[in-house]
């Protein structure tokens, strides 16, 4: 089984074009799969347009009645999968943005590294053959920073891109971080609990791999939500206070 976790806050123009193009890369492949998408209490019609798939595609809609962030979102996404899950050992987890930024045609590629032997597999902007289209400068600027800031402080064997908030992850890597952190798998409010769960299963020793992605920043019909300042101090932070678990 392949769990797709989507946490969604006023996605109401993209999430129903990335649950289509879900459904199109699964038709091929032979894995059952199920799409989580988690509505952050959004002012839009994210959730109405979640439900309108629900007779297309596997999709199950959790909502927060108020916005609660990124990291909450995330960290009930990830507990919802591994309760669900019955073979952590061959269910995957994949983590994606609901605005549509990076598509999920890479995710074929991802599950066959998963298959090969890794344990999480990122879909990289820094790998090669990677495109990116219609960045902003604060957006480039994070990509390129971050690898900088973990180098400094927690760097993670075979990751490039800690900035990439579509990944693959074994379940039961998942799994054993709940066991491991009882207080919370992420902590972390905005964008940097992508880098907590990275560095969470990090502790683990974890086979690692990156393919290379497309960003396509034009479709996002939004403004970036990015502050660039406050999000590097927050990683910077984060990876200086990685717990006696995360730094064996």
């Amino acid at each position: 089984m392949v769990y797709f976790l989507i946490p969604a806050y006023e996605e109401e123009r993209t999430i129903g074009l990335l649950l289509y193009k879900l459904r199109k890369v699964m038709e091929g492949l032979r894995r059952r799969y199920a799409i989580l998408v988690l509505d952050d209490g959004s002012g839009d019609e994210t959730s109405k347009r979640v439900e309108a798939y629900r007779s297309v595609v596997p999709v199950l809609l959790f909502r927060h009645a108020a916005n609660q962030g990124y990291g909450p979102s995330l960290d009930r996404l990830v507990r919802e999968a591994v309760r669900m899950s019955r073979a952590p050992e061959r269910d995957v987890a994949v983590t994606l943005d609901g605005d549509f930024s990076v598509g999920p045609d890479p995710v074929p590629r991802m599950l066959r590294e998963i298959e090969a032997g890794a344990d999480v597999v990122i879909g990289s902007s820094l790998a090669p053959r990677s495109v990116t289209e219609g960045a902003p400068l604060r957006s480039r600027l994070y990509t390129r920073l971050l690898p900088l800031v973990f180098r400094a402080v927690r760097p993670v064997p075979g990751v490039r891109d800690y900035a990439s908030t579509f990944r693959a992850y074994r379940l039961s890597l998942l799994k054993r971080a709940l066991r491991e952190f009882p207080d919370g798998v992420i902590t972390a409010k905005g964008r940097a609990a992508n880098a907590q769960l990275l560095l969470r299963v990090a502790s683990f020793s974890p086979t690692v791999k990156e393919v290379p992605v497309t960003t396509r920043y034009d479709i996002r019909t939004r403004p970036s939500r990015l502050r660039l300042r406050e999000s590097l101090v927050e990683h910077w932070r984060l990876g200086s206070a990685a717990s006696p678990v995360e730094a064996r």
